[in-house]
């Protein structure tokens, strides 16, 4: 299984003292399991930019990518992408072009997050090309049932 995760849910997957920290444990769990090709996916100048500012898991990161439990998704793909999903739809509010960017360019299936404002947006098959569909999301615990090889996908674009 592949997920992006998104960058205000960093601290419920990486840091045990968070309140949320357990909602992700399951996702930890899949995630650091070595039996299983799982991976955190991320890619984008806007997202690595927005993860570069969180320099405290950036050591995670790093753990993840010698683990091979990291998938960057080529950055000039993901960017283009970008581009065209802020094209399809303004809004106000619509502040995640980068995100389902992400999802457009690797095929990732799932998109762990405690912000439901962004909901609407990522659900939205306007964004989606042709025989993709809007990602599932994790919020917690009780969504432990997208942890499942068939969400495990052959990521497109990868770096």
């Amino acid at each position: 299984m592949c997920f992006v995760l998104d960058v205000n849910s960093f601290p419920c997957l990486f840091d045990h003292g968070n309140k949320e920290h357990a909602d992700f444990s399951p996702l930890r769990e899949w995630l650091y399991d070595q039996n299983l090709r799982t991976s955190l996916v991320i890619g984008g100048a806007t997202y690595l930019k927005e993860v570069g500012k969180l320099s405290k898991y950036l050591k995670f990161l790093a753990e993840l990518s010698r683990a091979g439990k990291l998938s960057n998704i080529n950055n000039d793909v993901v960017d283009a992408e970008e581009k065209r999903v802020a094209a399809v739809k303004r809004h106000r509010d619509f502040n995640d072009a980068h995100i389902i960017a992400l999802f457009c360019a690797s095929g990732c299936r799932v998109f762990a997050s405690k912000d439901e404002r962004a909901d609407s947006f990522i659900k939205d098959k306007l964004f989606y090309g042709k025989g993709q569909k809007p990602p599932r999301i994790y919020r917690n615990h009780r969504h432990r049932n997208l942890l499942t090889d068939a969400n495990i996908v052959n990521l497109r674009n990868r770096a």
